[in-house]
């Protein structure tokens, strides 16, 4: 027997894909621990635990720090490293050895146990995708060590792990090159496998909501029918998904529905069809299927959670944002989630942006998030980090042009910038997820606010917005934190909730 230690850094959600290594090796009558490394020393974990192996997944961007820290206790303790995970499975000749000894790409349940059991050959092991009826379901133990994961009563759990879609800033075509022609590409689990995990995962933990985290839900009709026959009666729990609104009918809605569907994520990125189509390559889907779509689940009351992408590399990149916003408000979405681009290597999206002048040279430079910042060379790229940090705020407060592009002219400090985001998860958790109740940063309290800001030099410059939009007391604890440009900030003379800029 074996012990492997999984260290993993800023986790927010279980993590499925670590979960069904664990079980794999589990039932291969190993023992597994997650070292989550923001919250425990990961040196008092290896001294306790006494892991043969120590195993990272590696996401692009936040690469370089964790196989740092690989070189570094690989050295230290003398222990074997498995590194995997999709900047594994696409950069594996840059992995250096001196962080690693083995390196795995694609799926590795098979390849784990390989390594492990000494039976895998060479340091880079790929094998060929396994068919999702014969894994174990995830080890949901390894996770559930952490109370904030056990306790939260929406669970994971995925049906298909592919994508049919090609999109430039994805590498889901590389990995179609890779696997596309391999009998259990696109696999959707089978619907009784699927309910059998969520009975488990029902049976042992606390459960409420199943979140779907399937790149497009509705992949296959006859699956989507079938599973809207059966799960009502089998688990009747709400549950959460993501698909693409062009394959969304009212027929099938309504099937959803019944099943017990309760809110649809969905990707916009840009609404330019020209940057949709010719930049993104989402030609599969119109702004009118959108619109469309997000009517019937408005109709039929299902929450809608749109995805959205901004510092695009065109000529007017921070008015593209801005049109993109406006499409989100139009539109009435319940949720609206926003990233910024990255060019991640190797991907198309890099290769455009190298062509077209929006990256420097041959190098293809990324932030470590895409909550940070735009590494293209685009007009207003300060503008737009800061509207990512201020989009959610300005579409749930109907903040007018005026007021939004004064608060893009403020600075943000690093602190403010992840209070921000901080406080938009908090809103997500309560109103679109209904896992907690609301504390007091979530509300407008025009008392408190005075009582706690009144005397600050800074409060009459934004006591206007605060009052009239009746912004919650988290984001005016945030907007007390930072530096006046001068005079009060502008209230829009336009009607609350008139939109400036469509």
């Amino acid at each position: 027997m074996a012990r492997i230690l999984f260290i993993e850094s800023e986790l927010r959600n279980e993590k499925l894909g670590i979960m069904y290594l664990s079980a794999a090796l589990r039932q291969g009558g190993h023992e597994t621990l997650l070292c989550w490394i923001e919250r425990e020393d990961v040196h008092e974990l290896i001294a306790g635990f006494r892991p043969d192996f120590l195993a990272f997944s590696l996401v692009t961007g936040s690469h370089e720090a964790m196989l740092t820290l690989a070189a570094e206790l690989r050295t230290r303790y003398g222990l074997k490293v498995i590194v995997g995970g999709p900047h594994a499975t696409f950069f594996h000749a840059e992995i250096p050895e001196r962080s690693a000894d083995a390196v795995v790409i694609g799926q590795g349940e098979r390849a784990m146990l390989d390594i492990v059991e000494g039976r895998a050959l060479g340091r880079v092991v790929q094998y060929d995708l396994a068919n999702l009826d014969t894994l174990p379901f995830p080890d949901r133990e390894l996770f559930y060590r952490y109370p904030e994961f056990r306790d939260n009563p929406m669970k994971n759990v995925i049906s298909c792990r592919d994508c049919p879609y090609s999109c430039t800033y994805c590498y889901n075509h590389a990995w179609k090159e890779k696997f596309k022609t391999q009998a259990n590409f696109l696999q959707k689990r089978s619907v009784g496998n699927v309910i059998a995990e969520i009975r488990d995962i029902k049976a042992r933990y606390p459960l409420e909501q199943v979140i779907f985290i399937d790149d497009n839900f509705l992949l296959k009709r006859a699956w989507i029918e079938d599973f809207c026959r059966r799960y009502p009666q089998e688990i009747g729990l709400p549950f959460l998904c993501c698909f693409s609104l062009n394959l969304l009918d009212e027929d099938l809605l309504l099937q959803l529905k019944k099943a017990g569907l309760v809110m649809v994520n969905f990707a916009l990125e840009s609404a330019d069809p020209v940057v949709q189509k010719d930049i993104l390559n989402r030609g599969h889907i119109k702004n009118e299927q959108i619109v469309h779509a997000i009517r019937l689940l408005r109709k039929h009351k299902i929450k809608t959670r749109m995805q959205n992408m901004i510092g695009m590399p065109v000529a007017a990149p921070l008015q593209d944002a801005l049109n993109t916003l406006d499409f989100n408000r139009r539109n009435r979405v319940d949720d609206s989630w926003v990233s910024i681009l990255q060019p991640y290597p190797n991907t198309r999206m890099a290769e455009y942006c190298v062509r077209h002048g929006f990256i420097t040279g041959e190098e293809v430079s990324y932030a470590p998030s895409f909550f940070d910042r735009s590494c293209l060379k685009i007009n207003d790229a300060d503008r737009i980090n800061r509207l990512q940090k201020w989009w959610y705020f300005a579409i749930k407060y109907k903040l007018p042009d005026q007021i939004l592009r004064q608060l893009l002219d403020l600075e943000l400090s690093e602190g403010a910038a992840n209070a921000l985001l901080l406080l938009r998860f908090e809103f997500s958790k309560k109103y679109l997820y209904a896992i907690l109740a609301a504390p007091s940063l979530l509300r407008h309290n025009s008392r408190q606010i005075i009582q706690q800001h009144g005397l600050k030099a800074s409060f009459a410059h934004f006591w206007p917005i605060i009052e009239r939009y009746r912004l919650c007391n988290g984001l005016a604890d945030i907007l007390m934190t930072l530096t006046p440009a001068g005079g009060n900030l502008a209230a829009a003379s336009s009607p609350h909730g008139e939109n400036t800029h469509a």
